[in-house]
């Protein structure tokens, strides 16, 4: 029972003890260290340089100009100089995420011969192309609720000149998402004006025609040939009475036709009044552009190389190569005891 004790004691000293495994094994544990150093050496070395170049941005707050400058009906709520909340960074991640952006970025920058990706080599050559670009091209909110754009590249002022297309881009796509909705309420409030204007012509026109025969003011006329017909009557005056009675005929043929249309005129008028406003302010916004954000750092060409780290790079190959070096000759060694107990 001893005896089994201390060979398991032995068994177990000589494959637990650290010093003594790697004082066993220094030979082979020397010659890994040293490839692995060369190795990683060589790779890190071959490892093509990128370069950073990041952009931050805030969101906006304004998605109408005339409501931010011209308009009085919201009370001055909305400030053309606010930074937009969180909703509204999220919007623009969304947008950046799009692939109406990625698409314009690949096209304008060739992206696909920029990576050099051969349609002809590979049978998915769009998917390496997205892969690449997310890989290279990122956009997410930091804490402070800003949008951040970064952007990788072999050349430090691609990838500066890719940050600022991004922002431009990203500008342009909400400008055209907004103005087309824009240019549809506009529209809109276009044909209505110009109807009701028009409907205000016409009422114009059909109340001077009643007033060039003689209608001027319902209520006074009626009440001055009234009296005056009276009197006439009294007085025993034929051709007055009959002048007055022409003139009466007047007002009653055309007296209810001018009250109800200086009524309705003045109501239309009132209601064109109102909607002038909203005609100009959603000409301003069909008409004009502005920036959705707000610059905080503006993308610049790096003067160091942000990737690879290469000591981190050899650091974590060779503590990888003599990890795995020293767990194999463990295992082997153990096998070696278990055969030889067979």
């Amino acid at each position: 029972m001893s005896k089994e004790i201390n060979e398991f004691d032995e068994g177990y000293f000589d494959s637990s003890n650290l010093y003594v495994f790697l004082y066993k094994y220094k030979l082979h544990l020397s010659i890994l260290f040293i490839l692995s150093t060369v190795i990683s050496i060589t790779v890190s070395l071959n490892i093509q340089e990128k370069y950073k170049s990041v952009a931050v941005i805030y969101a906006s707050n304004t998605s109408s100009v005339a409501k931010a400058l011209i308009s009085t009906r919201f009370g001055g709520k909305t400030d053309i100089m606010e930074f937009g909340e969180e909703e509204k960074s999220e919007q623009l991640l969304e947008i950046l995420n799009s692939d109406k952006v990625k698409s314009k970025v690949i096209s304008k920058f060739n992206l696909l011969k920029h990576y050099n990706i051969n349609p002809e080599e590979t049978e998915t050559p769009n998917h390496d192309l997205y892969e690449l670009f997310d890989e290279n091209i990122s956009f997410k909110q930091n804490k402070n609720m800003a949008v951040e754009i970064t952007v990788l590249d072999h050349s430090p002022d691609t990838a500066s000149l890719v940050a600022k297309s991004i922002m431009k881009i990203l500008d342009d796509v909400v400008n055209d998402i907004q103005k087309e909705r824009a240019m549809q309420g506009f529209s809109v409030v276009k044909k209505t004006y110009e109807q009701l204007s028009q409907d205000i012509r016409d009422m114009e026109d059909s109340l001077a025609y009643i007033m060039s025969k003689g209608v001027l003011d319902i209520k006074s006329q009626a009440e001055v040939y009234g009296d005056a017909y009276a009197q006439a009557v009294a007085q025993g005056n034929s051709s007055a009475v009959k002048a007055l009675e022409e003139k009466l005929a007047v007002l009653s043929k055309y007296g209810a036709r001018y009250m109800s249309l200086r009524e309705r005129l003045e109501n239309e008028r009132l209601r064109l009044s109102e909607l002038k406003g909203k005609y100009d302010e959603a000409k301003v916004d069909a008409e004009s552009r502005i920036q959705n954000y707000f610059v905080v750092t503006s993308p610049f060409p790096a003067e160091k190389k942000s990737y690879p780290i290469r000591w981190l790079v050899v650091s974590l190959s060779i503590i990888g190569t003599l990890l795995t070096g020293v767990i194999s000759i463990f295992f082997y060694e153990q096998a070696q005891k278990v055969k030889a107990q067979l």
